[in-house]
């Protein structure tokens, strides 16, 4: 029976879908979408902006993550299950899901720009994925590799994300052959789809995936072959969800609390909740069921209206990777996980496709610009899998990280940014994001193209060649985006706190001025007969604004941001002598835009005169303040961030007086990389010793070892004392306090220990005092014994001098 599935499926790929291997087939339009997106190599990015970043990400970016997978031997997984390679299974039983979505940023990636070596290079992982699939159709190597009895077992509990990979493999190989027209991933693909299909579903098993993403991959395979039981599998999946009758509930981390058309609340598992509405949304186009489209709506409000950060980001806590209560948006503990971001944009394109609303694009280009571009360094190479809106100095972009989730969703969504630009019906055209390059589509029977010219996001004047193949009445539909208005997102999540009449927004069609105050959902439309080289100009004005958040979020309360066109700004240390954290922004401060070529690739940065308050007397005194776009900060060294910055000089943290160690260059034998030595010396108060929210010096991940750290003065100075606060996360991890520890002191070239030290303690929760006989030194060392098979840490290391009471 199984075979004769696979059989089936195989037959209605070569019949439904006749067109020869190596032709993409012709794009599926969904019965109930009001608008089609064009082909993705029908839209041509060529600006000073996206074009450069779309680039890297083929050049640098993918072929990364192609050789970390293969470094990391998530592709030699595969050579293991299909037992030409010897080894047990490599990283987290998850890990299948990376390869596969590198496959399919790479089959985006060989549509737009063909390239024979990745074409080759792709095949060649085909391939290998192939040789492991099973003769079902099965496919999941961590089972089997080393747990074959175990298929299917893991769904809860102890889930194993089994289903989770087989739709990211589903996804990729409609995809992959949606692009290149070649069927080898495409044909394992619908072999492991029938697999499912016959264990799952009515009648059989009524388990639902704990981690969502089959749902969508399932809809995308219908959608290229044609094949109703996917679509069929993917909506029982989703009406699944939350039905008690077939199954014991997961409960609200999965969505899995109630029945997905009932939810009116994004609950849980952020980035499992975007999939999931991305999912339903996908069912609705397909099916126009209106009570799925009706709770699509209630979860985008939600989402939006109380759940999203300034930056497109969502999820708020790191307890579950999890969206909080509503307005409930802490910065500096802030989760935002880059694959959440990417959810809200799909989800953001399937709303836009459905009704064309501005409010759906709005919030694409929020996430695009800066909750999702800030995900990825600008040489390509390192990743955030969180994006903060404030942080301590104690978080840097990584190379890569063991759940590598995020890195290789990234290579999927820059080659689809063309594809987000316009879309269209029959009648007209809407253009939502202003990208410079050029789009082709057709209305009706008549082709037009469209050239965008622009130094969009940096300058608002957008110029539109409208190109139609023979005159042609239609409507072309502008967005004028949501940053143009005083409230900035619907629902008042946040509005500009300026008063200051802004420009009006002006459009011209052959210089000629139209009204632009009359917009139809956010669009201004342009109904006219079009003829060939017909010019549209745009102006959209772009001031800076102070942005306010609803008074219900508590972290922002006092505290105002700072955008500029669709750009959101943060303050970095490296552009201040002072903390950032310690810096106010007065109501009344001006502030200019100025841009700035070889800043960063090329960006426009905020310039004004803040407040910084002096810890002792008080005293308010100015300090330069320049802010720069939030999606390129941590690109050079570094340091305190902040998105939000306080009006009351009372709510920023006020500038401590230097002492013998805050001026003192830290180093230590080791550090690990999301560590820095400088958290020893940079006057932040620690709770406890087992506070994460401070940044911290730990030796992770040496274990048992002996190893120092180490203040170097820049002249020889006086010192009897000094104070340890010992960082130990016993509750949930491996540092401890140390074993032992003692204090050296710099004589001449050598390291020789103080004497007439009192006790050495090693208390948690407190700063450990020890006294010593007085001396001359340029430079002091604690030396420690980590505790047998642990590691260990310095949150704060304070230096006395020589009569002094405190540091």
């Amino acid at each position: 029976m199984k075979l004769a599935r696979t059989i089936l499926s195989l037959t209605a790929i070569g019949t439904m879908i006749t067109v020869a291997n190596g032709q993409p087939p012709q794009p599926h339009k969904s019965p109930h979408q009001r608008l089609s997106a064009p082909p993705i190599n029908a839209v041509h990015v060529a600006d000073a902006f996206w074009a450069p970043r779309i680039a890297t990400c083929r050049k640098v970016t993918l072929p990364y993550c192609f050789d970390t997978c293969e470094k990391t031997e998530r592709i030699l997984n595969f050579d293991r299950a299909a037992g030409v390679a010897p080894g047990k299974f490599a990283g987290i039983w998850f890990n299948d899901s990376d390869v596969y979505k590198v496959l399919e940023g790479a089959a985006y990636s060989l549509a737009i720009r063909p390239d024979e070596q990745l074409d080759k290079l792709t095949d060649n992982v085909i391939a290998r994925i192939a040789a492991a699939q099973q003769p079902d159709g099965y496919l999941y190597c961590f089972f089997t590799i080393d747990n074959a009895d175990q298929r299917f077992k893991n769904i809860l509990p102890n889930a194993r994300h089994e289903l989770y990979c087989m739709g990211h493999l589903i996804e990729a190989g409609a995809t992959h052959f949606e692009m290149t027209g070649k069927r080898n991933l495409l044909e394992v693909a619908c072999k492991l789809a029938d697999h499912v299909d016959s264990v799952f579903g009515p009648g059989r098993r009524q388990e639902v995936p704990e981690h969502q993403s089959i749902e969508s991959g399932l809809i995308k395979l219908y959608r290229v072959t044609g094949e109703k039981r996917y679509l069929e599998l993917a909506r029982f999946f989703i009406d699944q969800r939350g039905n008690a009758a077939g199954h014991k509930l997961y409960g609200a981390y999965s969505q899995d609390h109630e029945p997905a058309r009932k939810q009116s609340e994004v609950v849980g598992h952020a980035v499992r909740a975007m999939y999931n509405c991305t999912a339903m949304a996908d069912a609705y186009l397909e099916s126009g069921d209106r009570e799925l489209l009706t709770a699509c709506r209630r979860l985008w409000q939600n989402t939006t209206q109380q759940k999203m950060y300034l930056t497109g980001g969502v999820g708020a806590t790191r307890h579950g990777e999890a969206f909080g209560s509503n307005y409930e948006l802490p910065n500096e503990t802030a989760y935002a996980e880059t694959c959440a971001a990417i959810g809200l944009i799909f989800f953001a394109h399937r709303m836009l496709l459905i009704e064309p609303d501005a409010q759906y694009a709005d919030v694409l280009e929020r996430v695009l610009y800066n909750g999702f571009l800030s995900s990825v360094s600008l040489e390509g190479d390192k990743f955030f899998y969180q994006n903060r809106l404030a942080t301590r100095g104690d978080y840097r972009r990584q190379a890569w990280y063991g759940c590598a989730c995020c890195p290789s969703n990234i290579v999927r969504v820059f080659p689809k940014i063309g594809r987000y630009i316009y879309a269209h019906d029959d009648r007209a055209i809407y253009v939502n994001l202003y990208i410079g390059g050029s789009g082709k589509m057709k209305l009706g029977e008549t082709d037009v193209a469209i050239t965008q010219l622009t130094r969009y996001p940096w300058d608002g004047n957008v110029k539109l060649v409208v190109h139609p193949a023979a005159e042609k009445q239609f409507d072309l539909c502008l967005r004028i985006p949501g940053w143009c208005t005083e409230l900035q997102t619907p629902g008042g999540l946040y509005r500009v706190a300026d008063r200051e009449p802004s420009k009006q927004v002006t459009v011209k069609v052959n210089g000629e001025s139209i009204e632009a105050s009359h917009r139809q959902q956010g669009y201004v439309r342009i109904d006219r007969k079009w003829t060939r080289g017909d010019v549209v100009e745009l102006d959209l004005p772009m001031p800076i604004r102070r942005i306010r958040a609803h008074a219900k979020v508590e972290a922002d309360v006092g505290r105002v941001a700072l955008q500029r066109g669709p750009i959101v700004y943060c303050v970095e240390a490296v552009d201040h002598k002072v903390d950032v954290r310690q810096l106010s922004l007065p109501a009344d401060a001006k502030l200019q835009a100025e841009h700035r070529p070889d800043l960063l690739g090329g960006v426009s940065v905020i310039t004004g005169e803040g407040t910084v308050r002096e810890a002792e007397s008080g005293e308010l005194k100015p300090a330069r303040l320049l802010a720069v776009p939030y999606y390129a900060w941590d690109n050079r060294r570094g340091g305190p961030m902040a998105v939000w910055l306080p009006e009351d000089p009372q709510l920023a943290t006020p500038v401590a007086k230097p002492t013998i160690a805050s001026n003192a260059r830290a180093s230590a034998s080791h550090c690990w990389s999301r560590d820095t030595v400088e958290a020893m010396n940079d006057q932040i108060e620690p709770p406890n010793s087992r506070d994460l929210s401070v940044p911290r010096h730990t030796w992770w991940d040496h274990r048992g070892s002996k190893e120092w750290v180490q203040y170097d003065f820049a002249a020889p100075r006086n010192v009897s004392a000094v104070e340890v606060y010992w960082f130990d996360d016993h509750t949930r991890g491996n540092c401890r306090v140390p074993d032992s520890w003692s204090l050296l002191c710099k004589d001449g070239e050598a390291w020789t220990p103080v004497d007439g030290a009192s006790a050495y303690g090693i208390e948690q929760d407190k700063y450990n005092r020890v006294t010593f006989d007085p001396v001359e030194t340029t430079a002091l060392r604690i030396e420690v014994q980590l505790h047998k098979d642990y590691s260990g840490g310095v949150l704060q290391w304070r230096v006395h001098g020589v009569g002094q009471g405190l540091p």
